[in-house]
């Protein structure tokens, strides 16, 4: 993520979103964050917690079960929001934003803007309107169907640290399959170039998928 703080273009994006009123008030506070495509937006354990509205671009929010499944939540574009829950003691786990493109965003942080909103009316009312439509697209939604190959990488890239899968029988527990099925698997993907043997057991990717396109 890049960050802008000029205040000629904070004041030109806070013009071309319909919550210009509401916000206005928390101009000193708001920066630009650009987004390269496939650049996590927001994701879990994330030191800083941002609020933040699409000017350009689209992201896209999945859920990341344990055993490598794909929940898609929403697909935001131009005027939506970012970072609603995060604004409340209790946050979902596992889910993830993803750039779809080079992406826009106006965003301040929460940390340090976090009593001026809860004590903005009007702003708590556009939060609970965000909230409620991504709650009536979650109610329509299932898994995403997935071979186990495909599961294998979403479980690579979310659930193991840096990418590095340590431990087979570990893995394979929790991906619903052998461990035979699962060395299968990484042997080809290891062929293909597309993860590495690092040791016993243990294999890293050497590329990230993107899965956002699938969704």
């Amino acid at each position: 993520m890049k960050r802008c703080y000029d205040k000629d273009l904070i004041e030109t994006y806070l013009k071309q979103t319909k919550y210009e009123s509401i916000i206005r008030g928390l101009q000193e506070d708001l920066f630009v964050a650009q987004y390269e495509k496939g650049e996590f937006v927001t994701m879990p354990l994330q030191q800083e917690h941002l609020f933040q509205i699409i000017i350009q671009g689209s992201v896209s929010i999945y859920f990341i079960r344990d055993d490598g499944s794909v929940y898609s939540l929403a697909n935001c574009r131009k005027n939506d929001l970012l970072g609603e829950m995060e604004i409340f003691p209790h946050q979902l786990r596992n889910v993830y934003a993803e750039s779809n493109d080079d992406v826009i965003c106006l965003a301040l942080s929460i940390g340090t803007s976090k009593n001026a909103l809860l004590e903005n009316c009007q702003f708590l009312q556009l939060i609970c309107e965000s909230l409620t439509q991504k709650m009536e697209s979650v109610t329509t939604i299932d898994a995403a169907p997935a071979s186990l190959k495909q599961r294998v990488l979403t479980y690579m890239k979310y659930k193991c640290s840096k990418g590095e899968l340590k431990g087979l029988q570990r893995a394979a527990f929790h991906l619903n399959c052998s461990a035979r099925q699962l060395q299968r698997i990484l042997n080809q993907y290891e062929a293909d170039g597309i993860v590495a043997k690092t040791g016993k057991g243990t294999y890293k990717l050497t590329i990230s998928p993107s899965f956002s396109s699938e969704r």
